[in-house]
């Protein structure tokens, strides 16, 4: 209701950078494969000034790019102008991956679009993916999961709960897994 969701977005994305930073000084340099993810909301994406300087800002501090994953929700991508893909092209030229999270319907995910827009991770809730790994036999997530392999993209299940649901998500083969059964979210400062 203030306009401030692009101040506090731009905030949240040069914490992301400040942490990798942090990451990458403890550990010489290399970040010991740890990942950042960090949103970009829809704000920040429309507004040009701010993000085509940050684009700028992440071409000259490449480094950051194996350690800092740019994540953005399915619904916000499917809003996006032309201009605001070229913006995120210029910052997967520079190296940087995106992650999309929040998919509506794992259906409907697209393994070579993904690919072809620099994305290298896709959340998807645990209860839906479920769901579907049980639609028709399995044969449309044996597809996707076979087409996001081929294309290089990470599969991630998250909102995993409980054990019980984990024994689910593991019969899928994803790469990742989150949720509040591995612990709660916390600042990553009370993490290390």
């Amino acid at each position: 209701a203030y306009g401030l969701v692009t101040a506090i977005d731009n905030m949240l994305l040069f914490r992301g950078v400040q942490l990798v930073r942090r990451i990458q000084g403890q550990t010489g340099g290399g970040g010991g494969g740890t990942g950042i993810f960090v949103n970009i909301s829809q704000h920040t994406l429309a507004d040009r000034r701010f993000f085509g300087e940050f684009v700028a800002f992440m071409g000259q501090n490449v480094d950051l790019a194996p350690n800092l994953v740019f994540e953005l929700a399915e619904a916000q991508t499917r809003r996006l102008k032309p201009e605001q893909w070229e913006a995120l092209a210029a910052l997967a030229k520079s190296g940087f991956r995106f992650s999309m999270d929040q998919v509506i319907e794992p259906s409907h995910l697209d393994p070579a679009e993904l690919a072809k827009r620099n994305f290298r991770f896709v959340k998807v809730e645990a209860r839906k993916m479920i769901d579907y790994a049980a639609q028709a036999g399995g044969a449309g997530f044996v597809r996707l999961r076979q087409g996001l392999m081929d294309q290089r993209v990470e599969l991630v299940i998250d909102k995993i709960e409980n054990e019980p649901m984990l024994v689910e998500v593991l019969d899928l083969d994803a790469g990742f897994g989150q949720g509040y059964l591995f612990g709660e979210p916390k600042p990553l400062k009370e993490s290390q």
